[in-house]
């Protein structure tokens, strides 16, 4: 519902005179005083399938050792937007043709891969486009899964450069799309055994079940064997998605329930501070692609794989939310009420009386984290729905410059195109986000003027 602003002057103003009575219900924000966030550490990542083996490997083994931890399954939702990026499907405009065709001449040959990404006589750009905005985005990645960067393990090296692995795979799928195929997961992943047996050779029938090639089938068996749990990820519903999306696996049975799993639900927002009031304007703070997450602390039951958010990510929410309140009282002041032109001190005086009741009621804010999300424009509508259905504005918090890998279409991806707004997690530190904190409380402000208006014009407030 659309009201004239006069109109909802008049009624605030009613309000201002008259307020509705109504219980006191704020909830205390969790980080004020001593914040429940926890400092972050280099976390523990286990180790399998670290070493490349020479010898024949079971398979049954190796699928046990491979089983992916938290952060690895956090891990390839970020790669598999990284490997849109690669493919040319995402990121910036400016390199997206580069990324669909670097590569495309060079062999499948595994060995090669891993002497032009590693050796210093060769040049890794052969392989991969020097696309300076994923930076970011991959020290994002290697925090979660260090194996999956070329210096793996190494935090002394802050590198563009993903592992030997990453981009063999993205040279298979390359040249797959290119030549029109499309690679059946469903058969591949029914061959596990045989793919992570070196010694195993696959029959006619095989190769066509998976639509592969001699060639493509032993390169990928190398990729494997060089880092067996990425057989794990490629069973990840949000990495089939996104090979999906690509154009580069068949869509089977297999491949739709994949992506069916492909959800944020069991991941639910909670509330945070402020109003639970049903009619209260709710403004959901949703992290994404950031490393403000740990995981692997010990507790009464030992070692926990669960996330905790760290404390600088709690102190930066708290800002913020004290930045969206101040501004939501400012353009409510500026935009609804005074319009400027009203310097009555008891109006003023009783305004700064009523204004703490009118946002105990109807202003309120949730945030998810319950663990990392990878949320970016292409999936976010359908993450806060999953995520945060009650959610009337939602602020997605990005690690430090990962915006730079996201293109951003301001017709249709940022407020006031939808009621979401991206926010560099810097910005907030740094105080760089007056302008977002400006448009969400003028949102808030107009929401909660009309949400007045509608209680006020309700057959139980007119009786």
């Amino acid at each position: 519902m659309r009201v004239e602003i006069p109109f909802i002057v008049a009624v605030v103003f009613c309000f201002i005179l008259r307020p509705l009575a109504y219980p006191s219900d704020i909830h205390s924000f969790p980080g004020a005083g001593s914040l429940s966030g926890t400092t972050k550490t280099s976390p523990p990542i286990s180790q399998s399938g670290v070493q490349t083996n020479q010898g024949q490997v079971s398979s049954k083994a190796a699928s046990m050792d491979e089983v992916l931890t938290p952060a690895q399954t956090h891990a390839v939702e970020v790669l598999a937007y990284l490997l849109k990026i690669t493919l040319g499907i995402a990121g910036d405009p400016e390199y997206r043709k580069q990324w669909r065709t670097r590569g495309l001449e060079e062999p499948l040959d595994f060995r090669n891969v891993v002497k032009t990404m590693t050796e210093t006589n060769c040049n890794a750009l052969d392989l991969m486009v020097l696309d300076p905005n994923i930076l970011d985005l991959t020290t994002v990645l290697y925090y979660y899964d260090k194996r999956l960067s070329l210096y793996e393990g190494d935090y002394g090296v802050t590198s563009i450069y993903p592992a030997s692995e990453f981009i063999a795979i993205r040279l298979l799928l390359l040249k797959k799309i290119h030549s029109g195929e499309k690679v059946s997961l469903s058969a591949l992943v029914a061959r596990e055994d045989l793919i992570r047996n070196p010694a195993a050779r696959p029959t006619e029938q095989d190769l066509h079940a998976m639509n592969v090639t001699t060639g493509e089938f032993k390169f990928l068996q190398a990729i494997i064997q060089s880092k067996p749990h990425l057989f794990q990820y490629l069973k990840s519903p949000f990495l089939l998605e996104a090979l999906y999306g690509a154009g580069a696996v068949v869509e089977d049975d297999f491949v739709k329930e994949k992506i069916s799993q492909a959800s944020f639900r069991p991941y639910p927002c909670r509330h945070l501070q402020g109003s639970q009031h049903t009619n209260a304007v709710n403004i959901l703070f949703l992290p994404s692609m950031t490393d403000e997450f740990v995981w692997g602390r010990q507790n009464d039951l030992g070692l926990s794989h669960d996330f905790q958010p760290t404390r600088f990510l709690f102190e930066m929410i708290s800002k913020l939310t004290r930045e969206l309140e101040a501004a939501t009282k400012r353009c409510m002041e500026k935009e609804l009420l005074f319009g400027g032109n009203i310097h009555s001190p008891s109006i003023n005086s009783r305004w700064e009386v009523i204004w703490p009741e009118i946002e105990k009621k109807y202003l309120s804010f949730y945030l998810a984290d319950q663990r990392p999300f990878a949320i970016y424009p292409e999936n976010a509508a359908n993450a806060v729905r999953e995520i945060c259905p009650q959610a009337d504005f939602t602020v997605i918090i990005l690690g430090k410059n990962v915006y730079k890998s996201i293109f951003f279409d301001s017709k249709t991806d940022s407020y006031p195109a939808v009621n979401r707004i991206y926010v560099d997690i810097m910005d907030i530190k740094h105080s760089r986000t007056e302008k977002a904190a400006q448009a969400i409380g003028c949102f808030a402000s107009a929401s909660i003027a009309e949400r007045i208006v509608t209680e006020r014009m309700s057959p139980s407030m007119v009786e």
